[in-house]
């Protein structure tokens, strides 16, 4: 009989990268009966996973007094053997339904959550008490759980010491993603040369990128680059910004779908990345799009991410540039200006094709559910 299980998140889309096409498509390709709960526009099955609708919050306030509330509704509602947890938000529903109604439960740490609630979307003087109160609830969360699953080597470190059982689900490209690559792919030579950067930026790091890039197609007229993936206020921001004489080469595009990414990355030339590394919860962090990039043969330059660099130091067609702006735009140039550009493409996706396995993460978090259901 195939085990159920059910994945439940009111901040992402029941659509989200990580949790529909990582985790819940690679969980039905080895058998499992897999459900996913969450913001999205109807009831649906997509490759054989069942989407099931949340209606999203009408503002952050709301989800945060709601969003627990609506996954107590699924754990009443709904049977599985497992449940899988995706938001902070959830935790409350997470911890009733494991000591009141004797449910299977797992969380999924998409990261530092602690480090999270002290980025820049709260108030300075509010970051750090409201991180001392999370860090508390999160450990007593995790020892109340049936699992954990983490994105990043140390967040397995920081929680083998806190819950019962761990496992960690690195973000590499999921089979739908390589699978879209296949069909998109364009050999490089037949390529634009353009610059990307795929995903979400905060304003430091969007005002860095596009300080930094816009220096470099000055220089280089025949080159234009798109930001793929940023919120809405991130585009508007750029849109107003960009400077006027390269506004036919230098593009922003919000949120995508994830099935479209691929198309994008395979008509480009190069792929960028930039974390500053002073940043705290960096140091716990993998920009997955560097996965992604390769993925796609893309040579890539990128800060020196230290869970990144761990993974690709010996990637040929990954470069590490300094923070500095002029540091990072040096890299850029020496990336755009190299020879072999064709040859590191290859590189870049001969290397993702063997290092970087989803179904093999998909594994690990079977054998967890596995454990957990035989145990109980």
């Amino acid at each position: 009989m195939k085990r159920k299980i059910v994945h439940v998140t009111t901040v992402h889309s029941a659509t989200d990268a990580r949790i529909l096409y990582r985790e819940a498509m690679s969980l039905a390709e080895m058998g499992f009966d897999v459900t996913v709960f969450g913001p999205t526009a109807e009831d649906t099955r997509i490759a054989g996973v069942a989407v099931r609708r949340i209606p999203p919050a009408r503002s952050r306030l709301s989800r945060l007094l709601t969003s627990w509330i609506r996954g107590l509704g699924v754990l009443r509602s709904f049977d599985a053997d497992v449940y899988h947890f995706h938001d902070p938000e959830l935790l409350p529903a997470a911890v009733l339904g494991k000591l009141l109604l004797g449910k299977a439960v797992v969380f999924d740490m998409h990261e530092d959550m602690s480090l999270l609630m002290a980025k820049d979307w709260l108030p300075r003087w509010v970051r750090w008490p409201v991180r001392g109160i999370m860090e508390v609830i999160d450990v007593l969360s995790a020892r109340l759980m049936d699992g954990m699953v983490v994105p990043t080597r140390r967040l397995h470190e920081k929680y083998t010491r806190r819950t019962r059982r761990v496992v960690t689900f690195l973000n590499y490209p999921a089979p739908a993603f390589l699978q879209e690559r296949e069909g998109a792919w364009v050999p490089y030579a037949e390529r634009r040369r353009e610059i990307v950067h795929l995903g979400t930026l905060s304003r430091k790091r969007l005002v860095f990128l596009t300080s930094v890039v816009a220096e470099f197609l000055r220089r280089r007229r025949d080159w234009s680059c798109t930001m793929f993936g940023m919120h809405e206020p991130q585009v508007e921001w750029f849109v107003a910004n960009v400077p006027a004489d390269l506004r036919d080469r230098f593009h922003a595009v919000g949120k995508m779908p994830h099935t479209e990414v691929a198309g994008a990355l395979c008509q480009a030339r190069i792929g960028i990345n930039y974390h500053p590394l002073g940043e705290t919860h960096v140091q716990m962090a993998i920009p997955l799009k560097v996965f992604e990039y390769l993925a796609c043969g893309l040579p890539v330059v990128s800060t020196r991410v230290p869970l990144l660099a761990e993974l690709v130091e010996d990637c040929p067609a990954v470069a590490f540039a300094d923070e500095d702006p002029d540091a990072y735009l040096a890299a850029v140039e020496a990336m755009a200006a190299r020879p072999d550009l064709e040859a590191l493409s290859r590189e870049a996706r001969q290397f993702s094709d063997e290092r970087f396995n989803c179904r093999g993460e998909a594994k690990r978090l079977a054998a967890l559910y596995a454990q957990i259901v035989e145990q109980r």
